[in-house]
């Protein structure tokens, strides 16, 4: 199984520290980058567009030293199978600024993906992220961090997710074991109280971490996310949440 993180609204992070972090994942994992690529924006008559351009690792090092490239992709590939995946989009390609990292889970001994990004959280500003699982491939993993190909994580989850939908700050995508949170999103109406309180009226809420003056690390109890989720999407906070479908009544066996 593979799993993966986004960190969202990445723009104040340059391509440098994130080319740097990419490197420092990869040899704590100790596994190898074997491919890279930068965005390359194509000008056409009707609309603008981009492609991946294959690169070497020092090429792609002098075209971010350059300002010739700023959205970047790292891989270890073997045999045609993705094991590891940073990719590092920018506003200027159509869209927003993330960081994605998607992983083979057998890479993550004792956790070491999510100790890293804590490290880079404390360094460095974005506005919310998400570590997922469950996904069959770094692909599948992708396709549930850009959120389209109808990739979905739970069964009560909305197949689009639209970023732009987070509100700044006001709204969650949806609720996972690891949420980095910012100091507005503590402050989130639920119920009588504010998020912040909310969690940490009950261990089962899960805990929080501060990791900076302006992001938290919120985990949640492996057990807890379907009643959390469903909790905080009944109350609107939850953007991609939606009311779960009840499962067709089987027939009843008629006797003979």
């Amino acid at each position: 199984m593979y799993s993966g993180i986004v960190l969202y609204n990445t723009e104040d992070i340059s391509p440098n520290i994130v080319l740097e972090f990419a490197e420092t994942l990869f040899s704590a994992l100790n596994i190898p980058i074997t491919e890279a690529s930068y965005i390359k924006p194509i000008i056409r008559k009707s609309y603008n567009d981009f492609k991946f351009v294959n690169i070497s690792l020092k090429g792609l090092k002098r075209k971010i030293n350059l300002q010739e490239a700023t959205a970047f992709d790292v891989l270890n590939v073997l045999d045609d199978t993705c094991y590891l995946r940073l990719v590092y989009y920018t506003e200027e390609f159509g869209g927003t600024s993330d960081i994605y990292i998607l992983y083979d889970n057998k890479l993550d001994h004792d956790g070491i993906v999510l100790e890293l990004i804590k490290d880079f959280s404390r360094q460095n500003y974005f506005s919310y992220g998400i570590k997922y699982s469950r996904c069959k491939s770094t692909n599948n993993a992708t396709e549930y961090a850009g959120g389209f190909n109808f990739a979905t994580i739970y069964p009560y989850e909305k197949y689009h997710f639209d970023e732009k939908k987070l509100d700044d700050n006001k709204r969650l995508r949806m609720i996972y074991t690891a949420n980095i949170i910012n100091q507005h999103h503590l402050e989130i109406g639920v119920d009588n109280t504010t998020l912040k309180d909310w969690i940490l009226s009950d261990t089962s809420h899960g805990t929080l971490e501060k990791l900076s003056n302006k992001l938290w690390l919120w985990l949640v109890p492996e057990n807890e996310l379907d009643n959390i989720n469903y909790f905080l999407g009944q109350l609107g906070l939850l953007i991609s949440w939606k009311l779960p479908t009840p499962e067709p009544e089987k027939p009843k066996r008629r006797l003979p």
